[in-house]
């Protein structure tokens, strides 16, 4: 699995994929500051700022992450139409380290992204850092799982249109629109979950907000564990071919 993962890190390296993982985090992370000093935000508590700074991280998440696995998917049928996948020896591990590749890209851009927050701002301890990425996190991982599925199944386009509707649909779910839905719609999951974190250490009265937390637990899960296991089987048994072939 280590030299799986090793190879697709090796393969992407003298793309653009790896200065979307820099440049973005910082382009936004500056942007945002600047903002937050000249705009009316800057007279937001210091929770609502660092709320939706994070809010909107993952809500444009989906977008980039369409494109990331765009290109991957991309090289890997430039490279023999997916043979290096399909003639792995076990298409589970080809599968996962692409998987596991791409949540590294992640980890880094979107924990880049939330150290340059810190250093501008200065208001948040490394506790919270370290909460607040691993909620994004968890938000990611079933949007890499779906993007990755459409790029094979129904191509390029597909996936990068699908990044659209879904930011969309995660920046419409922090409006009282999502409040009782977006337990079960994974694209909402990093701006709600950071949000609630926010949200819950900055008022007296939190069982509501960890209420969220438990819902989200019992909806949540079950349905990124279908997400998990479904494209695996659906993997061991593809011939190759999307939809659009």
């Amino acid at each position: 699995m280590i030299n799986i993962v090793k190879s697709e890190i090796y393969r992407v390296r003298h793309t653009w994929i790896p200065w979307v993982h820099i440049i973005l985090p910082a382009f936004y992370s500056i942007l945002f500051f600047v903002a937050a000093k000249v705009t009316g935000m800057k007279n937001l508590a210091n929770y609502d700022i660092i709320k939706n700074y994070l809010v909107i991280l993952g809500g444009v998440f989906p977008i980039i992450c369409g494109a990331i696995t765009y290109k991957s998917i991309d090289m890997e049928a430039d490279a023999g139409n997916f043979q290096v996948m399909l003639q792995a020896k076990s298409r589970v591990k080809a599968y996962t380290g692409k998987i596991i590749s791409l949540i590294i890209g992640f980890l880094f851009s979107s924990s880049f992204a939330i150290l340059i927050f810190l250093v501008l701002f200065g208001n948040q301890r490394t506790g919270d850092y370290i909460v607040e990425l691993f909620l994004i996190t968890i938000g990611a991982l079933p949007i890499y799982l779906i993007h990755l599925w459409v790029s094979l199944k129904f191509g390029g386009g597909a996936t990068i249109c699908l990044g659209f509707v879904e930011t969309l649909m995660a920046l419409l779910a922090m409006t009282g629109l999502g409040d009782k839905i977006w337990y079960f719609i994974p694209c909402t999951w990093s701006s709600r979950l950071s949000a609630t974190y926010i949200l819950g250490k900055n008022v007296t009265n939190n069982v509501h907000l960890y209420g969220e937390f438990e819902k989200w637990a019992i909806f949540g899960i079950p349905i990124f564990i279908i997400i998990l296991v479904v494209p695996l089987i659906w993997f061991n048994r593809w011939d190759g071919k999307s939809s659009v072939d």
